[in-house]
């Protein structure tokens, strides 16, 4: 029975009657309950029983034949769910792949007509982009077809079906890593403009070496997050920047991974390279302008694009945390410290680190073992 009495104080008879029944949310897929009280007859409950049940029978059958477009159900997404489940700077990013990308070959096509050959055709015509771009497009594209799956627009994706093809522009490990000269000849470039933003830039760098610090938490860091007498650096927080202006730029404590926030050593040459900027430096963000405000890592990003352009090497920020994992698996680091310094939030990212440089080693075993004759 779906229809119960209930005692009542307030009703001449001493009871009322209530509806209460479990069932299926047409959107979400999870079991609910149903209750409502205060009917003064059997008949009023069961006839507004009969009423409700026909009116989420009805949504459910209208979400069945509702037709929607990628494009609808990606801006319902952004609404619905990106805001909360995703950081900003990853809706950015899938919002500026949407719209370049997608938005133009597949934005208008309806869910219900997506199906494996669609997707397939687009990713072949795909063809002569990035590989990693296309992996992206997919990665964008699953979050909008599983959550079409979940209002239930659709009931299976056929993305898992689809291979990605595409140019396979990706460097090798090795060039991930920077040589020392390399991050030297950086450094005195920076140096050629004797500026308080190039002096943040450098500071940034060394933070960045010594560390493997993103870009984001690097830029974020403040006095009180140099702890000298624990050496110890303490990570809580990073900037989100991308396609924003410098006054635009805010701090927000919601890192890549919950193992993100953490405390790293402070090392006894970090520790001399900070204490002497902060000697100058005497604002509360440790990279920032001569007013002591935000500075958009995008600047430096673009810096060290036409520095390495100039000195013909390959070199960016994020090089600084790759070389770092290199090296501590160089020198025989514990694969558990080398998880926690990285912060990654699964060992097996490390792992991979470990193997990519494992293959190195194996080459300089062989080529020890065996010198390269110059003769022949």
């Amino acid at each position: 029975m779906s229809i119960r009495q209930r005692k009542s104080k307030k009703s001449k008879s001493g009871f009322t009657y209530q509806v209460y029944f479990s069932y299926t949310d047409s959107y979400t897929k999870q079991k609910k309950n149903f209750s409502k009280s205060g009917f003064l007859t059997y008949e009023d409950a069961s006839l507004y029983e009969k009423k409700k049940k026909q009116e989420l029978n009805l949504q459910q059958l209208f979400i069945k034949q509702y037709k929607v477009t990628i494009d609808q159900v990606f801006h319902e997404w952004l609404n619905l769910e990106a805001v909360y489940r995703y950081q900003e700077n990853t809706i950015i990013d899938y919002k500026n792949r949407y719209y370049k990308h997608i938005k133009q070959k597949l934005g208008n096509i309806l869910l219900q007509d997506i199906d494996y050959r669609i997707l397939q055709v687009y990713f072949n015509e795909n063809s002569k982009i990035g590989l990693s771009t296309n992996y992206k497009l997919k990665e964008v594209l699953n979050v909008i077809i599983n959550f079409a799956i979940k209002c239930n627009y659709i009931n299976h994706n056929p993305l898992s079906l689809v291979h990605v093809i595409g140019q396979n522009n990706s460097r090798t490990a090795y060039n991930k890593i920077f040589q020392d000269n390399d991050f030297e000849n950086v450094i005195n470039e920076l140096k050629k403009i004797n500026s308080f933003i190039r002096q943040s830039y450098i500071i940034a760098l060394y933070i960045g070496k010594y560390t493997g610090l993103r870009i984001s938490e690097v830029f974020a860091l403040d006095r009180e997050d140099f702890n000298f007498s624990s050496q110890q650096i303490y990570i809580t927080k990073k900037i989100v920047y991308a396609n924003k202006k410098r006054s635009e730029i805010f701090v927000s404590n919601q890192l890549k991974t919950k193992t993100s926030q953490s405390s790293l050593p402070f090392h006894k040459d970090l520790q001399k390279i900070i204490l002497k900027w902060l000697s100058i430096n005497t604002h509360k963000h440790v990279i920032c302008d001569k007013k002591g405000n935000y500075l958009n890592p995008k600047q430096l990003e673009y810096t060290l694009w036409k520095i390495s352009k100039d000195l013909n090497i390959h070199f960016h920020f994020h090089m600084l945390r790759h070389t770092l994992a290199t090296r501590l698996v160089h020198s025989g680091a514990d694969i558990k410290a080398t998880q926690e310094i990285l912060r990654h939030a699964n060992v097996v990212t490390t792992m991979n680190i470990y193997t990519h440089a494992n293959e190195e080693l194996k080459k300089e075993a062989i080529y020890k073992a065996f010198p390269i004759n110059v003769d022949e």
